[in-house]
Parts: C-alpha cells; sequence; structure tokens
C-alpha cells in the first residue's frame, strides 16, 4: 500500500503524532519541532495504537512514535480479525509502514502498594492490573507481556478519573487515578482496585520521580524459559535510583525499543517532507543531543555512528531516509559529562492532595 495525501493538504498538515503531553513521545515530539523542524506539528494523542492509525488515516501525518512491539499488533489483525476489510487494512499498513530511526528504550515500570506480597514480576498472574485505555501503547505492551508469561489474558481495571485528581491530559489522570487506588487499598468501589499499576515511559519519567513512600516496584528478573521469551521483544535494564527516590535500589525493569515511523507516501511533495525531515534531523541533532529531553543521549544512532542497527523482524527502514541518515557528518558536537544529581521535583498541591508524594 502507498498512502496518497493531496498535496494541498500536506503544505498544511506536516505532523508527528506521539502521546499526551505528560508522555516521552510527546516531549521528543517537541524537541523535533523546537530544534529540528519548526514546520512540524507535534499531535497529541492516546499512545501508539493511535499514532499507527493517525499516519495511515489522518491527512497530513507524515510521521509516528510508537513501541516496536505494536507490529505484532497489527499481525494479529491481519491474521485474525473477522472482518475481511480489517484484515486487508492491516496487510496493506504492514506493507507500507517504515521506519526512520529507533529512538531509544523505554522502561516498563510494574507499580504496586509497598506492603504488597509481590516481588517480581512473575508474580502478577492472576492480579488486577491498571494498564490504561485501549489502544494506548501501555495498554498493548501490558498484555503482551501478560500473554507470553501465562498464556492468558490479564485481569484488567477500567480506566476511570478519581474526583479530586488533576493532570493535563485524560492519560495522565487515569494512572493518577490507579496510583490513588493502590495506595488507598481500602477506598471503594471494588471495580477501581487495581493490584498493578502499569506505566511506560523514558526515565526519567515526572511522574514517578515523584512518588512517595507507599510504592515499590516490581523487579524483571529472568528467572525460567516464560521471562526468558521476552527477550525476543523485549530487554531488561534498570530504574536508577538517582532518579525515582522511593527506590531502595537501582532495580532491573523491563524496556521496549521506540521507533520513529512514516509510510511509502505516493504523493511527491510529502515524500520530499519526508526527506526534508531526515536532512533536518542529521544538521539539527547536535541541538537535540545538547538541548533536548535526556533521551537524545541514548540514540544507537548519530552523526557519529551513522550506521543504521538491525530492526525487529518485520520492522523495515524507510528507502527515502535511510541513505539521508547513513550519510550523515558530525557537526561538531560534543559529549557533555551526565550531572550526577537527579533534579528535585517539589511535590505539588495536587499530588500531595491525593497521596502521590510528601
Amino acid at each position: 500500500m502507498t498512502l496518497h495525501i493531496t498535496g494541498a493538504s500536506a503544505q498544511l498538515s506536516n505532523a508527528i503524532a506521539t502521546g499526551n503531553q505528560s508522555d516521552t513521545y510527546y516531549r521528543i515530539g517537541e524537541d523535533l519541532r523546537q530544534y529540528a523542524m519548526p514546520e512540524l506539528r507535534n499531535l497529541q494523542s492516546k499512545g501508539a495504537v493511535d499514532n499507527i492509525k493517525a499516519l495511515s488515516k489522518t491527512t497530513g501525518v507524515s510521521f509516528a512514535i510508537v513501541q516496536s512491539d505494536v507490529y505484532q499488533t497489527y499481525v494479529n489483525l491481519e491474521k485474525n480479525d473477522p472482518d475481511p476489510a480489517v484484515r486487508t487494512w492491516a496487510a496493506e499498513l504492514l506493507n507500507s509502514l517504515r521506519v526512520v530511526a529507533p529512538l531509544y528504550n523505554e522502561e516498563i515500570y510494574f507499580v504496586v502498594h509497598k506492603h504488597s506480597p509481590m516481588q517480581e514480576l512473575q508474580d502478577i498472574e492472576g492480579k488486577r492490573l491498571a494498564i490504561g485505555l485501549n489502544g494506548s501503547g501501555t495498554n498493548l505492551t501490558a498484555k503482551n507481556i501478560y500473554y507470553k508469561l501465562f498464556g492468558k489474558a490479564p485481569v484488567v481495571v477500567e480506566p476511570f478519573i478519581e474526583e479530586g485528581v488533576v493532570g493535563s491530559d485524560e492519560g495522565t489522570k487515569y494512572v493518577r487515578s490507579a496510583l490513588w487506588h493502590l495506595a488507598h487499598p481500602e477506598a471503594g468501589p471494588e471495580e477501581r482496585k487495581a493490584d498493578v499499576v502499569v506505566i511506560i515511559g523514558g526515565q526519567p519519567l515526572p511522574l514517578l520521580q515523584r512518588l512517595g513512600k507507599d510504592y515499590k516496584l516490581l523487579a524483571s528478573n529472568i528467572k525460567n524459559d516464560a521471562t526468558e521469551a521476552l527477550l525476543k521483544d523485549y530487554s531488561i535494564g534498570f530504574a536508577d535510583q538517582k532518579n525515582y527516590p522511593f527506590l531502595p535500589k537501582h532495580m532491573p525493569v523491563m524496556m521496549v525499543q521506540s521507533y520513529l515511523v512514516t509510510a511509502q507516501f505516493r504523493d511527491k511533495q510529502r515524500n520530499d517532507f519526508v526527506k526534508k525531515f531526515a536532512g533536518s534531523l542529521c544538521k539539527n541533532y547536535d541541538k537535540l543531543y545538547e538541548q533536548g529531553h535526556e533521551k537524545w543521549k541514548s540514540l544507537v544512532w548519530s552523526p557519529q555512528r551513522p550506521r543504521l542497527p538491525s530492526l525487529l523482524s518485520g520492522w523495515r527502514y524507510s528507502d527515502v531516509t535511510k541513505p539521508i541518515l547513513e550519510a550523515c557528518l558530525p557537526q561538531g558536537v560534543t559529549q557533555p559529562v551526565a550531572s550526577s544529581n537527579a533534579p528535585a521535583f517539589p511535590c505539588s498541591m495536587e499530588d500531595r492532595a491525593i497521596g502521590l508524594c510528601m
């Protein structure tokens, strides 16, 4: 499939689909707009699946940021959806999706109450999981991990917003509400009680930086064939105690790769924009590295290392952007020494009121 968008729409609406305002994806999109390509519009979304849909169906969306395991969702749709039209659409979409560059690993946090007997990822079997909206990257990844571990779907707490909980968007309010109930297990109603809250985002994640003493993380240890099988799609990293004061020590956590993706477009103006974007990414990498989100320092690709790495099964690079990025030359960026001190995040009145921090 080659996606077609008219030239007039392309001129007006060149955009990237990212996430809600509290997400690392959104902040990466803002960095790209601010430091690399001012004409790029940063569109909020509900997550990775919505981003793919926007790329395929929304006029003017040229790029999206997604988790690498989202690909399997569309493979499953192509093979198993009862609607032939959906199967055809998924197959065409898979054939059109292309990777511009791998971005960084996102940490996958399984948060529980401090007094929970659960200690490790394997302990979540049969527990109630708060994993956000259907279609969000967190929802998709949590279900995928649970199924790979236990061969069945998890018990899911439907997203809700607790009275008095605030946030910049609904996704943030859902997470804050689930965390509040996690810290107050005696509070009703029953359908809002979760045993585990799953949060995914690039480290450091501001919400987790503000968590108080009522929470702990489950360790992701590789102890059996099921957990080892997860390493086909995920990797192991660490939640850094310097970033998250509520942790007693560094904690091993699962990680998922994030990709900056585009598609094969029929329209010449759209392809010219994609090509221009790749050139601007190369030219302005130093600004992203020095002034953007901390995760820009985690990219495998850079002008100093322009060869793009191998991708997970099924994914392919864009023929438009790959030659440009692999021919990129350094612009003289220096590698600053990272600060050893985590930034202080004051506990806001709203967070303190719902018990997220002290």
